[in-house]
């Protein structure tokens, strides 16, 4: 199952993506790639940036993607539990 972790912003667009690590810093895989089971274009590296099949790109950036309690429990955890 694809489970995007970030999106990564280009100047006109928007796209899901999942951050893997690799030697050289990360792989970014979008839904596409992961559905084909091909190679990842993206990836960065830190201090360089991004790169796109080797070749440095610039205009790209990454955005965490929020994540909401959805499990009913998580929004009790907060209690206080003591007795008096």
């Amino acid at each position: 199952m694809f489970t995007p972790t970030h999106v990564l912003v280009s100047r006109s667009r928007k796209t899901p993506v999942q951050l893997i690590s690799s030697a050289a810093g990360c792989k970014i895989l979008t839904e596409p790639e992961w559905q084909r089971g091909s190679e990842p274009a993206f990836e960065i590296r830190p201090r360089q940036g991004f790169f796109c099949q080797g070749i440095p790109v610039v205009g790209y950036r990454l955005q965490p993607i929020d994540i909401k309690a959805t499990h009913p429990a998580a929004e009790g955890q907060g209690q206080s539990t003591t007795r008096a």
